[in-house]
């Protein structure tokens, strides 16, 4: 229920006069009643809850004040509670500010903001002030923001975009691989500990945020490669320390196979699954000489076929399946230093044909498949440029500019986000970066995100069935890391 009030000076000789000009009026218990001042020096006040409070008026060097006590209500009462906005989402770090209106049996509607108590269903996500003032703390969500008066509540939801721990493996590693199962867990395999190459696996679970171990792969590896199966089986390939070696994962029996070994040792290659369901491995290095060598995998034959070589050797490079059904790669080193060569390979015919070359030359770069086609290349390293961008267009087989990231940055992560924006993540350059960006297609433009909680280089990131990014390992040029984080968009 709202009332008007005002205020009267009383002077020396008994006059009393109107106070007519806007005055500080206070409220000692906003639950129980609110004040809005108005322009004309009266007060409008707004029983919100049975109690009593004393209404303050300070004017000039004078005040006054009056006790009001609120009853039960017999005529108007508060029936519902709207927050706006019903859905935010911000950075962390970042405010929100959320409001209350009150609806009342009589057809009012009242802003009860300041009088109402308000809750964060996850204070370690998002904060909420007594003033409906939300705070993003760590990245995560939604969480649940209520505002209470007289028994009665409304709420909003409010995500926190930005990083959240996802705990840490038993053991510290850079150079090794991630690959999101079937059953939305992440599978580790091998890695590098300092002078260590490992042998070991582990399996994360998003749903509890949990780290356990699995059993080890027969070989230790790092450099090496991985990629799930059209049938829930891992395939891991090459590395430092297992050249030729082949090793199938069963994740419904924890248990490692060896498969049938390539014809040719390799590492810093890579692996690209097939529509056919068959494995397509190209470049790499023996640790001598770069390869231009490929062969293809028939995991139901167990057989590995010979491709035709490539007009480049090379490693570190990187390959992306099109949507044609054919193979890009790109980039990479050899002897020659890093390069700026391309190459399609057409599994239908089995040999490769020549690309447009890029605008740049890359290594230890990456590329993402983009929702409109094209391959976004992403920094690397190059003396030319290793913070420049590029797309590759295969319906005009050409190379474009894509801006310069904000960071110059090699060995990072570049993974593909629901909203169809690219997030780049970690990496090393002048020094080892916890900073994250993100590239929008629809601009061609790089932006800042939020940082992680650590640097890195060399580790992996892998796409989650939430639509969240896992960042694992790395190193950051002094340590090997075993802690692990969560992107949430």
């Amino acid at each position: 229920m709202k009332t008007t009030a005002k205020a009267q000076r009383v002077y020396d000789d008994g006059r009393v006069v109107d106070l007519d000009t806007l005055q500080q009026w206070t409220s000692s218990a906003p639950q129980v009643a609110s004040v809005e001042p108005q322009p004309d020096g009266t007060v409008q006040v707004t029983a919100l809850k049975p109690g009593s409070t004393i209404i303050t008026v300070n004017a000039d060097e004078a005040s006054g004040e009056a006790t009001l006590e609120v009853t039960e209500a017999t005529g108007a009462r508060l029936l519902s509670l709207q927050v706006s906005p019903t859905i935010a989402s911000v950075p962390v770090g970042i405010t929100q500010q959320f409001t209350a209106q009150g609806s009342y049996s009589d057809g009012t509607t009242v802003d009860v903001t300041s009088s109402a108590t308000w809750t964060s269903s996850n204070t370690a996500i998002a904060t909420v002030s007594s003033t409906g003032l939300g705070t993003g703390v760590a990245g995560g969500g939604p969480v649940t923001i209520t505002a209470t008066l007289a028994d009665v509540s409304g709420t909003a939801q409010l995500s926190v975009t930005g990083w959240t721990s996802a705990g840490s493996m038993s053991t510290s590693r850079y150079n090794h691989t991630a690959t999101r199962l079937d059953s939305g867990r992440v599978l580790i395999t091998g890695g590098r500990n300092g002078t260590t190459t490992l042998s070991s696996a582990e399996l994360y679970d998003p749903a509890t945020h949990a780290w356990s171990p699995v059993s080890a792969m027969s070989k230790s590896r790092f450099d090496h490669a991985a990629l799930l199966l059209s049938d829930g089986y891992v395939l891991v390939t090459g590395g430092v320390g297992a050249l030729t070696s082949v090793e199938m994962y069963d994740p419904a029996n924890n248990a490692w196979y060896e498969v049938s070994p390539m014809s040719g040792g390799r590492y810093g290659h890579t692996m690209t699954l097939l529509p056919s369901g068959q494995v397509l491995v190209t470049g790499g290095t023996d640790g001598t000489n770069a390869s231009a060598t490929a062969e293809v995998f028939e995991p139901l034959a167990n057989i590995w076929l010979k491709s035709s070589l490539m007009s480049t050797a090379r490693f570190h490079h990187t390959a992306t399946l099109l949507p044609s059904g054919k193979v890009l790669v790109s980039g990479g080193t050899n002897a020659s230093g890093s390069l700026s060569s391309a190459e399609v390979y057409d599994p239908a015919t089995n040999s490769w044909a020549p690309a447009a070359t890029m605008v740049t030359s890359h290594s230890h770069h990456a590329a993402t498949l983009l929702s409109s086609g094209k391959v976004l290349i992403s920094g690397g390293q190059s003396v030319t440029g290793p913070s420049s961008s590029e797309l590759y267009d295969p319906a005009t087989n050409s190379w474009s500019a894509a801006g310069s990231m904000v960071e110059s940055r090699s060995r990072h992560t570049a993974t593909l986000l629901a909203s169809g924006q690219v997030l780049v993540a970690g990496g090393d350059g002048s020094s080892y970066y916890n900073t994250a960006e993100l590239y929008n297609p629809a601009t061609s433009s790089w932006s800042a995100t939020v940082s992680m909680a650590a640097s890195r280089g060399a580790h992996t990131a892998t796409p989650l069935l939430s639509g969240r990014v896992l960042v694992v390992g790395g190193e950051d040029g002094t340590n090997p890391l075993a802690t692990a984080e969560v992107y949430v968009p």
